[in-house]
């Protein structure tokens, strides 16, 4: 949508596409794609198996690692290296002409 409207790729512009070549065991060209990729096919495993576990022996280990995260992605320089390199992927995606 934001390509549509702007022209331009935003930062998750492929991440899809990244996962696909994942699933086909192509992490080079993931990477390449979008480097987010990796991340979110990571999350998208982890943290479902992990809510799973949690709720099968009645523990709350997830919701506290989501909590501690906020927290420390709050901070304001760990804040500021996570847009960095947000930015530098979109900055990435645009130089593709993704």
């Amino acid at each position: 949508m934001v390509k549509n409207i702007t022209g331009y790729p935003c930062p998750s512009c492929g991440t899809t596409r990244a996962i696909q070549l994942l699933l086909k065991n192509n992490w080079m060209a993931s990477l390449q794609m979008n480097p987010f990729g990796i991340l979110v096919a990571t999350m998208m495993i982890v943290f479902p198996l992990w809510i799973l576990f949690d709720i099968s022996f009645k523990k709350d280990s997830f919701y506290n690692y989501y909590h501690k995260a906020e927290n420390i992605i709050k901070t304001k320089w760990i804040a500021i290296l996570l847009i960095t390199l947000v930015i530098i992927n979109w900055i990435w995606n645009i130089k593709k002409a993704l």
